[in-house]
């Protein structure tokens, strides 16, 4: 019995640290983790339930955040988890945890803030995203195909559920505009234009509605606006300088004419208008001198014969 016994111990003493080295002995409790579960608004969610699962063994571990959104877990083996954070009424997030190394004392790990959103904020997402599509594909049939018609027929549905949606009011007022529906198209930009004032292509194609409308005025200060905004669009100050010199006031005119060719020199519309308020300084000279580099750049035979003629007056009042 003795010689049976002694062989048996010596083997059971042999045979622990073999135990010892399988899969799931040994160190046990290797990482404490710990971290917080918040809401959209930064407030701490309480109760959410968290299931870390073991990707290769598929055991699983289960635990819940306090009152102020914290959660710990002391002792997590090392593995790499698959992350489950779930809570009635909000929308479940995934994560994956790599606490792949063997630790032989217990490590702290601090998991990043997790945010969950409602399930009606993960829906109204997912509406949002269904409109930016919307207005792309409105973009496109504008900008592509002046399908005019096609992208109102988008964009009001978009509007019906988002009212203040400044990208498709901007487009659709673009889109009005096209279509010389100007009424709509200032009800629109107007409305652009006071969500976001300091959007300078709204003012731009809100001042050039009004401008076709014959309210100069408004169009006017719409341009200026455009321009303390932006002060190199060279369209603004044109548009604002042919209203002025429709206005008789071609001095003004000439300022804005003349801030236009400072960004296009060579623009053969900013040389001419340029050119016709000389003539109405009597400054004839100078008045040839930009119609004549206007009329260089041309391709327009009629137009290049109009410039010719009225070169050819001017130089005959100079000779007088």
């Amino acid at each position: 019995m003795k010689n049976r016994t002694g062989p048996l111990i010596g083997l059971l003493i042999l045979s622990i640290p073999l135990l010892l080295a399988l899969p799931g002995w040994g160190q046990y409790r290797e990482y404490y983790v710990s971290g917080r579960v918040l809401d959209t608004q930064k407030s701490p969610l309480e109760g959410v339930e968290i299931t870390a699962r073991d990707v290769l063994s598929n055991r699983s571990f289960t635990f819940k955040t306090k009152k102020n959104g914290e959660f710990k877990f002391v002792g997590l083996p090392h593995a790499t988890y698959k992350v489950v954070f779930k809570k009635d009424g909000y929308a479940a997030k995934t994560d994956e945890w790599k606490f792949a190394t063997p630790q032989d004392t217990m490590k702290r790990v601090e998991i990043p803030a997790v945010v969950l959103a409602t399930q009606a904020q993960v829906r109204e997402e997912g509406q949002f995203k269904a409109m930016e599509g919307q207005v792309k594909t409105a973009f496109e049939m504008i900008g592509q195909q002046k399908d005019y018609d096609g992208a109102i027929a988008i964009l009001n549905e978009v509007l019906a559920k988002n009212p203040a949606d400044t990208n498709a009011l901007y487009l659709i007022g673009l889109s009005y505009s096209k279509k010389r529906m100007y009424a709509e198209a200032v009800d629109a930009l107007a409305r652009v234009v006071q969500l976001v004032p300091r959007f300078a292509p709204a003012q731009f194609e809100l001042a050039v509605c009004y401008q076709n409308r014959g309210e100069k005025d408004l169009a006017l200060a719409c341009y200026r606006k455009v321009l303390e905004l932006d002060p190199g669009n060279p369209d603004a100050a044109y548009n604002a300088g042919l209203i002025l010199f429709g206005m008789s006031r071609a001095d003004e005119a000439l300022a804005d004419f003349e801030r236009a060719l400072q960004v296009k020199p060579d623009d053969p519309e900013y040389l001419e208008m340029a050119g016709r308020c000389y003539i109405n300084q009597g400054n004839y000279a100078k008045a040839i001198e930009y119609l004549d580099k206007a009329k260089g750049v041309l391709t327009d035979p009629e137009k290049i014969k109009l410039l010719d003629d009225l070169i050819a007056k001017l130089k005959e009042q100079i000779k007088k």
